[in-house]
Order: structure tokens, then C-alpha cells, then sequence
């Protein structure tokens, strides 16, 4: 059961576990309390609605946005095997993450991770592009 109808259920002064009638000398069966309790019940499936609405990105749109909040272009992108095998094959011909980063379109850190788990980096390295991106 979903969490707006069980507030609902309370809001009727009923248990939502069993059905069973609440006491009426419980602070569930005050006005203001179940007015809250409804209120919550519609916001909760508002919010719902709103997020099952939301439209599903292209890449191409995914792309954009990601520029246009100042994130590398491919930011959040899945790597995808074939990614890491041309990652592996580049950082062979220049290590330089900067580059790498540029070149896939992606965060210094989201380079170093790779990187990592190729494990063509160590531990260290990995650390210090996990600190630069907290600062």
C-alpha cells in the first residue's frame, strides 16, 4: 500500500496495518492532525505525478545540458566497455589525465575512476583527483 494511502487511512482515524478504528482520545483524531495527514496524502501523490511526467533526455539533449550547467559534455554517461578499451589505449599514448579528460569528454575524476579500476593508476592518484573534486 502506497505511503499517500496509508495516510489516508489515518487521516480517517482508522490503522492502516489492520483497518481497526482508532481511539478517538489518540492525537491522530485532532482536526489540524488530519488535516496534515490528508495534506500530506495529495502533496505525496502530486509529487508523484510530477516525477512519473518528467521527460526522458536524448544523448544529444543530455549533451547540452550538460555544457550548458557547466559539466564535461559526456558528464554521467555510462561507460561502456568499448569507452574504457579506447581510455586504456589513449592514456598508452598520453597519460596526461587533463587530456584524457578532454579528449573523452569527461571529468578529471571520472577519468582517474577508470583509470583505476583498469588499474593502469594507483591508489594515490586516484585520491588526490578525489580530493581536487571535493574542493
Amino acid at each position: 500500500m502506497a505511503i499517500s494511502d496509508q495516510l489516508k487511512l489515518l487521516a480517517k482515524g482508522l490503522n492502516p496495518d489492520t483497518g481497526e478504528v482508532l481511539e478517538d482520545s489518540l492525537l491522530i483524531n485532532r482536526p489540524e492532525v488530519i488535516r496534515i495527514l490528508f495534506e500530506l496524502s495529495e502533496e505525496l501523490v502530486e509529487s508523484n505525478i510530477k516525477k512519473s511526467k518528467k521527460p526522458k533526455l536524448s544523448q544529444e539533449q543530455r549533451r547540452e545540458k550538460n555544457i550548458s550547467e557547466g559539466r564535461p559534455a559526456r558528464a554521467n554517461f555510462q561507460w561502456l566497455k568499448e569507452d574504457k578499451e579506447n581510455l586504456s589505449a589513449e592514456f598508452k599514448k598520453n597519460p596526461s589525465i587533463k587530456h584524457l579528460a578532454t579528449f573523452f569528454e569527461r571529468s578529471e575524476l571520472s577519468i582517474a575512476v577508470q583509470l583505476h579500476g583498469l588499474k593502469l593508476i594507483p591508489d594515490e592518484t586516484l585520491e588526490s583527483y578525489r580530493k581536487k573534486s571535493f574542493i
